[in-house]
């Protein structure tokens, strides 16, 4: 098995994407260290795991900066080193730019960037120790061309490739590998768990949650991708894949294809 006795800290592993991977390296004999905020969900993932014994449940809030240092000691103590750190914990956004309020922008920013940079520098100095590790962040198309209704979230993605993909050839020196997930479609809450312009929940479900990729699916590309050291994972279906390739070979064509989705009415 490609990950055999490999330790892999997850965060968001209570749900969607998070959880999907959990039981995909459970299942190559990986031992998990499973965080996100709710332990009872991070004990029912644990559970449904090929190998519970292995697993390892760490809450905590990705916004609180002086919880991490205390996770990553905890994750040492209890696994001896970490081989894969996959930052996966996030929020999206199901608002316009204009309403938004500042506060909103900086609570996204907070989680969805500042927490996994965090989180990577606590853990960073134990890989270099080792001189081995690989370090991997959940994007989203988002991160590559702009999306109505998610300014604040695609920010926090444009800036997680600018952080990771310099991290990157900082660290090579180091044995350590650095991936991106570019993915879209996935089926998870991701947008009922969306904030909207006063920090509430959007709750409820859009397309991506009703017909999406299974997290199982995606489970499976991105442990091949990581298998073979893929700098970015594109994971996805449908026309947020194609966009990818308008953003790169016909960016004014994606611009005006964007500017016609429906807004809602002021």
């Amino acid at each position: 098995m490609r990950f055999k006795d490999k330790v892999v800290w997850i965060t968001g592993a209570s749900s969607g994407i998070g959880e999907g991977l959990a039981y995909g390296f459970s299942a190559e004999g990986a031992t998990l260290i499973l965080s996100a905020r709710r332990r009872a969900e991070l004990e029912r993932v644990k559970a449904a795991c090929a190998n519970p014994d292995a697993v390892h449940v760490v809450p905590f809030d990705m916004t609180d900066m002086d919880a991490i240092p205390a996770a990553t000691d905890v994750t040492l103590a209890a696994a001896g080193r970490i081989d894969i750190l996959i930052n996966n914990a996030g929020v999206s956004q199901r608002a316009l730019a204009e309403d938004t309020d500042l506060a909103v922008d900086r609570r996204i920013m907070e989680i969805d960037y500042f927490g996994p940079i965090a989180l990577t520098k606590a853990v960073l100095p134990h890989m270099i120790a080792q001189k081995s590790g690989h370090l991997v962040v959940t994007s989203s198309v988002a991160g590559k061309y702009g999306v109505p209704m998610r300014s604040a979230y695609a920010a926090a993605k444009h800036a997680l490739h600018g952080y990771f993909d310099t991290l990157r050839v900082e660290i090579k020196r180091h044995h350590i590998d650095v991936t991106l997930l570019v993915i879209a479609g996935v089926k998870s809450n991701v947008s009922v768990k969306a904030l909207t312009a006063d920090g509430s929940e959007f709750g409820k479900e859009d397309w991506l949650g009703v017909s999406g990729l299974a997290p199982a699916d995606c489970a499976r590309t991105v442990l091949a991708g990581l298998a073979a050291k893929e700098e970015e994972i594109e994971i996805g279906y449908g026309p947020p894949m194609a966009a990818l390739w308008l953003k790169r070979y016909a960016p004014n064509l994606l611009t005006r294809r964007m500017s016609r989705i429906p807004l809602p009415e002021k």
